[in-house]
């Protein structure tokens, strides 16, 4: 054999070596999981307050969002000063557009309403008010408290006139373990308590409106 030939069949077999190496720590690697915060199965209001808000549109936003908070990776604190971010817990999509979501559906079975819309979804009614969002903190410790802190405040569309005083809530929400599916459902339900303020709120200001 010559050394042409053997140079290049020692090539080769490194080469096969390589791509099988390759393919072992490809198949080593961990799986990405994905989350997506839900919709809580929340009471309604009592009738008398849900009813005055049941046919006014209303449109959810705009959501200030921190920017710590605008990517996938799944936010997590240790201590009052420390920001932890997994590359293999992510949220299925943007965490803004899902609280959103999920503020909305909360807000509607809170209110019985179907005319609810978020901010720039190109609603298929007329607004008669919008509640502002400005969210502050929303993350939490593994299997501790997850934090929502939120400015927030209802407005006339058309005028722009404040209705009310503006609003802080701060929620705490304890996970039931150290999971990140945990620490997602203490989000879920973090995101309702703050939509049973809201529509507190917004039964007083439809109430009003009906006077």
């Amino acid at each position: 054999m010559t050394t042409g030939n053997t140079n290049r069949m020692a090539a080769a077999a490194a080469g096969l070596l390589g791509m099988s190496l390759l393919a072992g720590c490809a198949s080593e690697s961990p799986k990405v999981d994905y989350y997506t915060l839900s919709a809580n199965e929340v009471p309604a209001l009592r009738g008398s307050e849900a009813a005055g808000c049941s046919k006014i549109p209303i449109t959810i936003g705009p959501i200030t969002w921190p920017r710590y908070l605008d990517q996938p990776r799944i936010a997590t604190r240790s201590g009052s000063n420390r920001l932890n971010f997994d590359e293999f817990n992510r949220w299925a999509g943007s965490l803004r557009d899902d609280f959103g979501r999920a503020l909305r559906k909360n807000l509607s079975g809170l209110l019985q309403s179907e005319y609810l819309a978020i901010y720039g979804s190109g609603a298929r009614f007329r607004t008669r008010y919008r509640v502002e969002l400005d969210v502050e903190q929303f993350d939490g410790e593994m299997g501790g408290d997850v934090i929502l802190d939120v400015n927030w405040a209802v407005f006339v569309q058309e005028s722009g006139k404040l209705l009310g005083r503006p609003q802080t809530t701060t929620i705490r929400k304890t996970a039931t373990g150290p999971a990140y599916a945990a620490l997602v459902q203490a989000s879920s339900q973090a995101v309702a308590e703050l939509a049973r303020e809201i529509a507190v709120e917004l039964a007083e200001v439809c109430v009003s409106a009906h006077e």
